[in-house]
């Protein structure tokens, strides 16, 4: 029988996908839909004082804050209202919903609402938010979340450093660039709400849904449409409430879609977050103490921020055994759009940190940048920095030296180009929800008439190719050709609640409960039930068990070494990538090819992050209009990317298998850093890098040299 596990494979629906067959939320329309605009605010602080819709025409709709049953948005916080009534807390956001027969009449109505508002104080950034003197957005402080844990005797092992390297770092907000808008469309059929959204969680949809509108959630029925990448960014509340109240009130089918503006402008960033480091080594580069300080920026409203925070904190001190770490971070509101997940969920702002210093330290002690990673790296049975066990594979060592054989690294003591460096950075990621915190998923199993198999899982493939992958582990688990499963996702009707699609954790929880369902499946047709459905249920490890540990350390990790080539220009001092050498310890890999585009994309993605994008807001309004002056990489910015995996087994793992989908965000940019450095003596730390610091280290390089 043919294995499908292990074998390179393309996309289930990508012919459906290339040819045009797949709808998008976007694409969906009915007979007498309404189409929506929002209003949204002109201002970045303040209150509504009045709400003038007087010069509408008749036949346009308006809906407002006291349309809803509940105006919230269900979150972890619950702090944002779905339309603002009474305090505006970012500029954008939404006032009032206004519904036309076409997308262009509501957008011109809209223009029509004149709102008066009365302004308050501009909390622009983390500085702001800690002056007293400032409004508070929420509560009595602009401070969200905070965090302190220190383990051992970090002062002590400062004192007995051979060398100590530390520096303040800033990384920006990054917006998640996805390719498809925002977009939901809705309709009522038997008097229950039918909602096709773009989205990573259609159970979390329907619980904002009947939250707002006062539904049971029996009246409602969720289905995710394709969706052209979210990355984070349509992990929660984008617009869904939006079509789905004014379907339900007025029984029309309505649609909204965003257009980029709105994107860039008004939807979830990544939390731009200023950090200090310091870190103490022995003269043989043994890490001796970490301590490091982070504030973040989350923006008006909570969202996922302490999640965010909680990460960050955790992945901040890097994938290596240290004995002494102190940890302080500090997460605070300001009047920014809100700041949310995004690929990475806070390790790539701390990575450029700590990995920087590490490479600074290796050049002053003058090691091999590769050996004395390998002399520090976590490896199975360690214990990281919040004293959560390494109990699973951990493949950092063997990921290193996959990229230390790589033709990229080996080429280096060859090269003669004095503007060409090399850098390379290690970094890791965790799998799943954190520690205590409910994770599971149910899969069911049901054999067709035909012999072909229904496979129902609630999570929603976004692009990062759980759906084949699924598919996969399904023919070999029921000894099937892969033609024979039919995949059915995320759909409230069809499917089981299998939580969102992030956190690394789809193909780990949804395999794992399809192993169960499978074995269910068996023991039923031995029974002579084969035409019941087999239902199986899995829970990541550390859901239903307490590590023991500070915070909400995971029990699981993914790990990644990065290397890249690269060139300075001498007269703009611009950068350009030559190579990139990518090694990823996984676990088990189910698709090959699928792992391999899931790095480029990653890398891809911090590319950008490093080089070029920079959510840069002026009095609280974003200065990028569109993708013409916000700057992402194009594929011309983008060089080879050779991509390695480690030959790993996840034991707890479905056939083996861990979390891949956002590792390859993590390193890229400390290995860039460093390699500009080797090119150009300049020491960055902030991103994205400058060209204008990097010629004018070039000139001062020169200068030395020519004196």
């Amino acid at each position: 029988m043919r294995q499908y596990v292990g074998e390179k494979r393309g996309r289930l629906e990508g012919m459906d996908k290339a040819t045009g067959r797949a709808l998008y939320a976007g694409d969906y329309r009915m007979e007498n839909m309404l189409e929506l605009a929002l209003v949204r605010s002109e201002i970045s602080h303040g209150s509504v004082h009045t709400l003038d819709v007087s010069a509408l025409p008749e036949d346009v709709l308006v809906f407002t804050g006291k349309d809803f049953a509940e105006n919230v948005v269900a979150d972890i916080f619950c702090d944002t209202p779905v339309l603002a009534y009474d305090r505006i807390r970012f500029r954008g956001e939404p006032i009032a919903i206004i519904a036309a027969d076409t997308r262009e009449k509501a957008k011109e109505a809209a223009k029509l609402v004149k709102v008066e508002y009365e302004c308050l104080p501009i909390v622009r950034n983390t500085e702001d938010a800690k002056d007293p003197a400032m409004p508070a957005l929420h509560g009595d402080s602009n401070l969200m979340a905070d965090f302190f844990h220190e383990k051992g005797d970090v002062e002590k092992a400062f004192e007995e450093s051979y060398l100590i390297v530390e520096d303040d770092f800033e990384t920006p907000a990054q917006d998640h660039g996805y390719m498809e808008p925002d977009a939901c469309f809705a309709y009522v059929e038997d008097d229950r709400l039918m909602v096709y959204t773009s989205s990573q969680n259609v159970f979390a949809d329907r619980l904002m849904i009947c939250r707002a509108l006062g539904l049971a959630p029996e009246q409602v029925r969720v289905r995710a449409a394709f969706v052209g990448g979210g990355f984070g960014g349509k992990d929660g509340h984008t617009c869904q409430i939006y079509p789905s109240l004014v379907s339900w009130l007025t029984k029309r089918p309505a649609k909204v879609v965003f257009d980029r503006e709105e994107v860039l402008a008004c939807t979830y960033k990544r939390h731009g977050i200023k950090t200090h480091v310091k870190m103490g080594f022995s003269k043989e580069g043994k890490i001796l103490a970490f301590d490091g300080s982070a504030i973040l920026d989350t923006g008006a409203y909570a969202g996922y921020g302490a999640s965010v925070h909680g990460l960050f904190t955790e992945h901040f001190p890097g994938p290596y055994e240290i004995p002494n770490v102190r940890l302080k971070t500090e997460t605070y509101y300001t009047n920014k759009p809100i700041a949310h997940a995004m690929r990475g969920f806070g390790a790539p702002q701390g990575a450029f940190a700590t990995e920087s210093i590490i490479s600074r330290a290796v050049a002053q002690l003058g090691l091999d940048p590769i050996g004395m990673r390998l002399d520090n790296a976590l490896v199975q049975g360690s214990v990281g920095a919040l004293g959560q066990p390494m109990d699973h594979c951990v493949g950092l060592r063997e990921a290193l030296k996959l990229v230390q054989e790589s033709d990229l690294w080996k080429e280096r003591e060859s090269n003669t180009d004095p503007y060409v460096g090399y850098g390379v950075a290690g970094g890791f990621l965790s799998c799943g929800l954190g520690q205590k915190i409910p994770d599971n998923a149910k899969v069911s199993v049901r054999e067709r008439e035909d012999g072909g198999f229904d496979i129902g899982c609630g999570l929603v493939d976004i692009g990062q190719g759980s759906t084949t992958a699924l598919a996969a582990m399904a023919a070999d688990l029921l000894e099937t050709d892969i033609e024979n499963i039919h995949m059915i996702m995320a759909d409230t009707d069809k499917t089981e609640d299998c939580g969102c699609t992030a956190a690394s954790r789809s193909v780990f929880i949804a395999g794992n409960a399809l192993i169960a369902a499978v074995k269910q499946y068996k023991k039923m047709k031995e029974a002579g039930l084969s035409s019941d459905i087999a239902m199986g249920e899995a829970a990541f490890p550390e859901s239903s068990k307490d590590l023991g540990r500070i915070g909400f350390p995971h029990a699981m990790y993914t790990f990644v070494a990065q290397a890249v080539k690269l060139r300075v220009d001498p007269i703009t001092g611009s950068v350009s990538l030559l190579d990139i050498a990518a090694a990823t310890e996984c676990g088990k890999v189910i698709n090959p090819l699928g792992l391999a585009g899931q790095i480029q994309g990653g890398i891809g993605m911090s590319i950008g992050f490093c080089l070029g994008e920079d959510c840069t807001w002026k009095d609280g309004q974003l200065i990028h209009k569109n993708f013409a002056t916000y700057l992402m990489p194009t594929a011309l910015d983008v060089p080879n990317i050779a991509s390695y995996h480690v030959d790993a087994y996840e034991a707890s793992g479905p056939m083996g298998v861990k979390g891949a989908a956002e590792v390859s965000t993590v390193s890229i940019a400390p290995a860039i850093n460093e390699a500009v450095r080797q090119a150009s003596g300049a020491i960055l730390t902030k991103l994205p890098l400058s060209p204008e610091e990097i010629l004018k280290a070039l000139e001062a390089r020169e200068e030395c040299v020519g004196g």
